[in-house]
């Protein structure tokens, strides 16, 4: 098309090296949208300005299996886009590009399968980042620089497994990084519990370190290249020891070796003798020494001989409880957090004995070199061995008494907390967190945040070790600062749920509001109050919000990103082993999996019963109507009530998420954030307060030392003055006394000088 003289609309232009633009034209210039066609056959099609490509597009090369869609600013790629390297579509870079070059964040997949996901600079993985080696089962997060792992992070070695299997680690190292060497201090954990925690070059061991067997065997001190320096020959020997090898022969060789008791520290005895062989290690010191050393023997044999008999039940309660909230787990294992331990102590009513569940973290933390701000962390991993040792000191602390005149004692007290406590009510779950697995899922979203309010509002306990702790009345005062105690949630209601869990918070009578909660007791009472504060109303009034998708209005869309519970992990690093250029490996693997809820979509998931019901209905009209055999009528009707009641769930469900939503992000949080903004409020206002008063009582200084410098000044003045006057006085006296004798003078020349006269006037 043309338009006075020029090319004007929709048309096609050739050029003479045969390039071709089929699109829009202005004043015989492309613009907006057009196909541009190459001559070797490459392709592009988008937005058009002053003839470059400028805006959103899509390039595909003929002479590569390259294809790129996305944003281009000048002719170049610019913006978000996305670009794949082969047909199959297996190699691709989905991110931020700036002038053609990957720089921000992006996601890289290779062909080998291999994904990064993190920070770009100059088309290198470059910043904070994730990638995961799949053919390896090997993943890594933490810091890049130009394409390796340098700073810290984290990275660890997957151990496919069988369920049940022995070892419930996975090997990880945490520390620093240097070129894709684990290189300066770093931890390292093995898959079979053992850990070195030390220097490193070049990934080796080398410096000062200190190794922890699996069986609780210390050694600190220098290691060179990758050995323990005064003991080089025990490389072989260690390394094995570590992962698999019976303890016998490490023994050996510490026999052959002479290795000094300073230089190894068994904590549990010189040798293991146990009954549950090398795997399981228990550490019985501690409770030993409790009973005269001609016992000791015969009680720890006989609590050997109670838990191997038990120990096929406890592993299998060891894995259920440390498998809840979990959705999958890439090794085939998991790791129980005192999260989950503080849930099984509740199933099995070990609260019930008078004594709390962080009564119990200070008797289990006791005489350890636990840190103070870790004995009532939610977090903390604990192993089969650690559980096993758990429960015995447990047994001993609550029915010790009872057995004190009986032998075996700790025999006795174990038997019975497996008999009235563990094997009645274990894998009862009961509470409102890990009931289902999905609201699990879902409610570990908001484990985080509400750790951070609950740490906030803990105050130190009185009695050693002065840990953070909080009481039913530290919550409640909470509760009410946050203004959440209102007529659904009343100050009763808020006793009642907190009881419903407790028998020692409320007698009917009294209430205890000295009471020491834990994070899950926390946390539970919290999702209890959810959905008593958030009433019916308020969440259809929610959930029915007006949202205006044509205009871009978002008021009514609640966001909520439900992450996956997984196992804490900290940064490690490997060395990349494949490069950009060879598709090589990365690694995308959040350890919170982000999923997008959007409130709008339960609205239209709460419009399709009716549809399905309306269709449903149709069928059975239908088919009645072709065949009326009361028997497929019948069965129709039965999968009406099923998908009914599979609507009726998902309802429920939706609800139960925004009554969540609005609890939690909506109220807790909200308030939680004002109540700090506040405190920083006041803490600006302080500090500008007291720097005022500083600056004041400076200016008042200056002031009050200018007003002394005046005073000195007029003091000096005055005093200058008196002097002069002072010595002017006497001057002044003699010139007075001088003045009669020359007016005697004067008189008596004057008298003379007249009688002399008058003598002459005579004469």
């Amino acid at each position: 098309m043309f338009s006075e003289g020029l090319m004007h609309g929709r048309g096609t232009y050739v050029w003479a090296d045969g390039l071709k633009y089929e699109g829009d034209f202005v004043k015989n210039i492309p613009m907006n949208h057009g196909v541009y066609t190459w001559p070797d056959g490459s392709t592009y099609e988008g937005e058009v300005v002053n003839g470059i490509r400028h805006g959103f597009g899509m390039f595909k090369s003929s002479t590569q299996p390259v294809s790129y869609i996305g944003h281009w600013c000048h002719g170049k790629r610019h913006g978000k886009g996305s670009i794949y390297y082969n047909q199959e579509g297996t190699s691709w870079y989905k991110g931020d590009w700036v002038n053609n070059v990957k720089k921000g964040w992006g996601i890289r997949c290779y062909k080998s399968g291999n994904i990064y996901e993190g920070q770009w600079e100059n088309n290198v993985r470059h910043g904070e980042g994730r990638m995961r080696w799949l053919t390896t089962n090997e993943e890594y997060t933490g810091q890049w620089e130009q394409g390796a792992q340098n700073g810290f992070g984290t990275h660890t070695w997957f151990l496919k497994r069988i369920p049940y299997s022995q070892y419930p680690l996975r090997n990880e190292y945490v520390g620093e990084f240097v070129n894709g060497y684990r290189h300066g201090h770093g931890k390292f954990y093995y898959a079979s519990g053992a850990m070195y925690e030390g220097e490193w070059v070049a990934n080796k061991k080398h410096g000062m370190g200190r190794l922890t067997f699996k069986n609780g065997c210390v050694y600190d001190g220098p290691f060179s290249n990758d050995h323990i320096a005064e003991f080089p020959n025990l490389e072989g020997e260690l390394i094995s020891y570590l992962d698999t090898t019976p303890e016998s022969a490490l023994r050996n060789q510490y026999c052959r070796s002479s290795i000094s008791a300073e230089t190894i520290r068994k904590l549990d005895g010189s040798e293991s003798n146990s009954m549950l062989g090398s795997s399981i290690e228990l550490d019985l010191s501690l409770l030993l020494k409790m009973y005269p050393e001609r016992d000791q023997s015969e009680e720890k044999k006989q609590v050997e001989y109670a838990v191997l008999r038990n120990i096929t039940e406890l592993r299998r309660i060891y894995s259920f409880y440390s498998s809840l909230g979990c959705d999958h787990s890439l090794d085939n294992t998991f790791l129980m957090t005192k999260l989950h331990f503080w849930r099984f102590l509740k199933d099995c009513k070990f609260h019930h004995h008078k004594i709390t569940l962080a009564d119990m973290d200070r008797v289990l933390s006791a005489n350890k070199d636990i840190p103070v701000e870790e004995i009532h962390s939610p977090f903390t991993t604990i192993l089969l061995r650690t559980f096993l040792n758990y429960l015995l000191q447990l047994a001993y602390h609550i029915h010790h008494k009872e057995y004190q005149d009986r032998s075996p004692s700790l025999f006795l007290c174990f038997t019975k907390l497996m008999n009235e406590n563990i094997r009645p009510n274990a894998c009862r779950v009961k509470g409102n967190l890990f009931c289902e697995a999905h609201r699990t899922l879902y409610s570990m979203n908001y484990v985080d945040k509400c750790w951070e309010i609950y740490t906030v509002y803990c105050r130190p306990n009185a009695a050693p070790p002065h840990e953070l702790t909080m009481d039913m009345r530290h919550f409640l005062w909470m509760l009410k600062r946050f203004k959440m105690i209102n007529k659904e949630l009343t100050a009763s209601k808020f006793v009642e749920v907190i009881a419903e869990d407790n028998p020692f918070m409320h007698d009917g009578i009294d209430s205890n509001f000295k009471l020491e909660l834990v994070f899950l007791e926390f946390f539970e009472a919290l999702l209890s109050f959810a959905l008593i504060s958030v009433t019916n109303q308020s969440t259809k009034f929610y959930l029915n919000f007006p949202n205006d998708d044509s205009s871009g209005n978002k008021a009514g869309s609640t966001y909520t990103m439900i992450n996956q519970n997984t196992q804490n992990r900290s940064p490690s690093a490997l060395r990349s082993q494949e490069s950009e250029v060879q598709d090589g490996s990365t690694n995308s693997s959040s350890s919170k999996l982000g999923v997008l809820l959007d409130m709008s979509k339960i609205r239209q998931s709460e419009k399709k019963p009716k549809i399905k019901k309306s269709l449903s209905d149709g069928e059975t009209s239908k088919m009645n109507f072709k065949s009326p055999g009361k028997e497929r009528t019948f069965l129709l009707s039965q999968n009406e009530e099923k998908e009914k009641s599979k609507d009726e769930q998902k309802e429920k469900f939706n609800t139960w998420i925004s009554n969540m939503y609005i609890f939690f992000v909506n109220t807790l949080f909200q308030a939680h954030k004002h109540e700090e903004t506040l405190k920083e409020k006041v803490k600006e206002n302080r500090l500008h307060n007291e720097a005022m008063a500083l600056q004041r009582k400076v200016e008042n200084e200056e002031l009050e030392a200018r007003l002394n410098s005046l005073r000195e000044e007029e003091t000096k003045r005055q005093d200058y003055e008196v002097a002069i006057t002072v010595i002017k006085e006497p001057v002044d006296a003699t010139s007075l006394n001088f003045m009669p004798s020359l007016l005697k003078d004067d008189t008596v020349v004057s008298q003379s000088s007249k009688s002399i006269a008058s003598k002459k006037k005579k004469k």
